[in-house]
């Protein structure tokens, strides 16, 4: 496998907003429709694709860096339902982190996560991510924050 991260441009825009997650996980995450809009408007997030070669797997959205703080947010991520069990998830997810590193010099890492998506969460803290007490309230999906700290 070459995975590799590609940003949206017209030319994927269309085929990384018609990614889905289950049924079940719609809950748990805003569309990625949504997320391309609040990406594209609001600017102050980055929205990428997901690729394993040329296949598009999933999507993901990072920003909202804070330098005094040298954090920023993975404020989506998603593997499509049809890859979903591959591993990707726990592939892309060290090759996100180090590129929000190396993009903002952060040495924080902010995501929230539903609280009933425990699947997630134990994902998330395989990678040492923990719970810090705090709730993400400002989008459609209300989530509890997790946060990584990078040497």
């Amino acid at each position: 496998m070459a995975l590799h991260i590609r940003e949206v441009t017209t030319e994927n825009w269309r085929s990384i907003a018609a990614l889905s997650v289950s049924e079940q996980q719609k809950q748990y995450i805003e569309s990625n429709a949504f997320s391309l809009a609040e990406s594209k408007f609001e600017g102050n997030g980055i929205s990428v694709g997901l690729y394993d070669e040329e296949t598009l797997v999933g999507y993901a959205m990072y920003g909202w860096s804070c330098h005094l703080t040298q954090s920023a947010w993975l404020d989506r991520f998603m593997i499509d339902y049809h890859f979903q069990g591959n591993g990707y998830a726990k592939q892309f997810l060290p090759l996100l982190i180090r590129k929000i590193q190396y993009q903002y010099g952060c040495k924080k890492v902010y995501l929230s996560v539903h609280l009933d998506n425990k699947l997630a969460q134990k994902l998330y803290e395989s990678f040492g991510f923990q719970l810090n007490g705090k709730i993400d309230d400002s989008g459609p999906v209300v989530g509890v924050v997790m946060e990584l700290h990078i040497d």
